[in-house]
């Protein structure tokens, strides 16, 4: 006789829903610091970095004559939002 698992799916999920306790959480710790590690880089010397070079490349472009004012404006809008976005992200808390 062949029975049909999905018979019994929300018993078992009942079950294990039950059973779960904050001790079987995950901790999430690792991804919490990974993440704080990239929000450093691109808010600290490396982004910085990288702000400046886009700030070059767009004076360049600027001064050969081959700037696309749209492209410059989105260089300089990511540039305040990358580095103001820890002010926004608390004025939503």
């Amino acid at each position: 006789m062949h029975r049909r698992p999905s018979k019994y799916l929300p018993f078992v999920a009942t079950a294990l829903s039950l059973w779960a306790a904050p001790v079987l959480a995950q901790d999430l710790s690792p991804i919490q610091s990974m993440l704080e590690t990239v929000e450093a880089a691109l808010t600290g010397p490396i982004g910085i970095a990288v702000a400046t070079l886009a700030v070059i490349g767009t004076g360049f472009m600027c001064m050969m004559g081959r700037l696309n004012w749209g492209w410059f404006a989105s260089v300089v809008i990511g540039i305040v939002l990358i580095f103001s976005a820890g002010t926004i992200v608390a004025g939503f808390t």
